[in-house]
């Protein structure tokens, strides 16, 4: 009888051994605990106590199909290419699966041989369950925190808007480098404040064309910016409200005193600076922290800036119509930098064990 297939994972209940495929289930071979799939999830390190604050439908419906799956997987997929080869990979963790936006092409690509895709929310999983091949594939429900793999166990651990939400994120990557084999690697797919910081700038400039201030010269600067119509309210109250909330909690460090206690009761805990970032995997003790930018072509960091006042905005946004000179002035001022510079909101970091 062959002996059961090991997983990275460490028993929650003795921390002595590793716990072994049995049956579609997880069990530990020192201390017997066990535990059951339902509904396609394993509960590893369940706590009713802590669950998304995210919307789950929501998010849900952001990937209404096969392409829009491949379309995200593909891009981790590069990353990954890019720092590990084309080589096949024994064991991938994924932290915060959320969508499935990854763990779909993870699941379907044969060179991620054995894929752990662990979620804190148990409707995220039980909503992906049905789309995820179950002969490579363990969903696993557990906050990251309370996850523990043996030394070296894992080849690639991956986090897809992930790892802004860990309070303490820099004891998760310690932990995790720790977990990799020599040479594996972390990519997580994080909120970029060189980057959202264009997308906070480009709301208050909108906010103030909008509805501008008292005469003065920056009034002025701004409504010869404007197009016909004179100097009339085009958002409503509540597209305003929306402008200045996501910009205050672009640039919330900047607005409170006390973040942590702050941050301790929220979902999205951070807006990262990529330099803190990397110094934080370089804390760590991985030999390689860096963000992967993106090639920008011409125009594209406008149209990612458009896209997220788009998605602010909802049914207004219609009315960005009447700022492109806006749009216009900045790319021919800055327009070049959008080239090079890491405009985008989101960006790859990579951790090279």
């Amino acid at each position: 009888m062959a002996e059961p297939r090991p997983t990275p994972f460490l028993c929650p209940s003795c921390s002595l051994a590793q716990l072994a495929h049995a049956h579609g289930n997880l069990a530990c071979p020192a201390c017997g605990w066990h535990a059951q799939r339902q509904d396609g999830v394993i509960d590893l390190a369940p706590d009713d106590r802590r669950d998304t604050q995210l919307d789950v439908a929501a998010y849900a419906a952001d990937l209404p199909g096969e392409a829009a799956y491949w379309s995200m997987f593909t891009s981790l997929d590069a990353v990954v290419r890019q720092t590990l080869g084309d080589g096949p990979l024994a064991t991938t963790l994924e932290l915060g699966a959320g969508n499935g936006a990854w763990t779909w092409g993870l699941a379907r690509s044969p060179r991620y041989r054995n894929v752990y895709a662990t979620d804190i929310s148990p409707e995220f999983l039980r909503r992906i369950a049905p789309v995820i091949p179950e002969d490579r594939t363990l969903l696993l429900r557990g906050p990251a925190e309370a996850i523990t793999c043996a030394p070296g166990s894992l080849d690639l651990v991956v986090g897809r808007s992930f790892l802004h939400h860990i309070h303490d994120y820099e004891a998760l990557l310690a932990a995790l480098r720790g977990w990799l084999r020599p040479g594996g690697a972390a990519v997580f797919f994080e909120p970029c404040l060189q980057g959202k910081l264009w997308i906070a700038f480009f709301m208050e400039v909108l906010r103030r064309l909008d509805r501008p201030a008292a005469p003065g010269l920056l009034a002025s600067v701004l409504l010869r910016l404007r197009l016909r119509g004179g100097a009339e309210q085009r958002l409503s109250a509540r597209a305003h409200s929306r402008l200045h909330g996501t910009m205050r909690h672009i640039l919330k460090d900047f607005y409170h005193s006390d973040i942590d206690a702050i941050r301790a009761g929220i979902e999205d805990k951070y807006v990262f600076d990529i330099d803190t970032l990397l110094a934080a995997g370089r804390a760590a003790r991985f030999a390689e922290a860096r963000m992967v930018n993106q090639p920008q072509d011409g125009g594209l960091a406008l149209r990612r800036i458009r896209g997220a006042l788009e998605g602010t905005l909802g049914a207004e946004k219609a009315a960005l119509r009447a700022y492109q000179p806006v749009f216009d002035a900045f790319d021919a001022t800055f327009g070049l930098n959008g080239q090079t510079a890491p405009i985008a909101p989101m960006v790859h970091f990579v951790f090279r064990a």
